[in-house]
């Protein structure tokens, strides 16, 4: 199954992109600046989608565009300061081959590891807002065209605010859909930048589990 990776950027006050993008070892990568110039080289396709909306109206966006505009079989959205682990890609991708399956989670969190207890290997946790959150999801195309198109996910553009969680909003969708959510311990990408997309500092809650 072909899968395409789109890469959201936006200009930091220290740039990790050259870092992350060595650690990707992936061929189908598009890179999506959120209304910016990017300047940064690159090997990977740079697509501007418009002005700077944010990072759920971005992420929507390009969630759109990776389902309409690409040839792939599996989509994912991943941030711009992230480094992945070895052979990620192949092991992220294997559970999405049973359909009942809504999306794995790349972005594992050592807060949501803990938590729940979960051990190395897959765990599945179908919960939504607030009990199920990271990032990195890959999901199949299909499973990407019903979240764009999901009264919650529309509801929540349409409300947009300054900082609106994806983490928190995709997996509500997913988990109204009654499909399954898997994360896999340990995770298979991590933050190196200590600031999200919506701002708030990283804390050893927020770093990737076994990183």
């Amino acid at each position: 199954m072909k899968t395409t990776i789109g890469i959201t950027w936006i200009p930091r006050g220290r740039e990790y992109f050259s870092k992350s993008i060595k650690t990707i070892d992936h061929d189908n990568v598009i890179i999506y600046p959120d209304g910016f110039e990017f300047h940064v080289p690159t090997k990977y396709e740079v697509k501007n989608l418009g002005d700077n909306v944010g990072c759920f109206k971005h992420y929507y966006r390009v969630l759109e565009d990776l389902v309409h505009n690409t040839d792939a079989d599996i989509v994912g959205i991943f941030a711009d300061d992230l480094i992945y682990r070895k052979g990620w890609i192949e092991a992220a991708i294997k559970p999405l081959e049973d359909e009942s399956v809504g999306y794995t989670v790349c972005y594992v969190p050592n807060g949501l590891k803990l938590r729940n207890g979960w051990r190395d290997g897959w765990n599945e946790h179908n919960k939504g807002w607030a009990e199920s959150w990271g990032g990195g999801y890959l999901m199949r195309k299909e499973v990407g065209r019903k979240v764009l198109a999901h009264p919650f996910v529309l509801n929540h553009l349409i409300e947009y605010k300054k900082n609106q969680q994806i983490d928190h909003a995709i997996p509500e969708a997913v988990f109204q859909m009654g499909l399954r959510q898997l994360f896999h311990v340990p995770s298979f990408i991590n933050h190196i930048g200590m600031k999200s997309t919506i701002g708030h500092k990283h804390n050893s809650w927020d770093k990737g589990a076994g990183f």
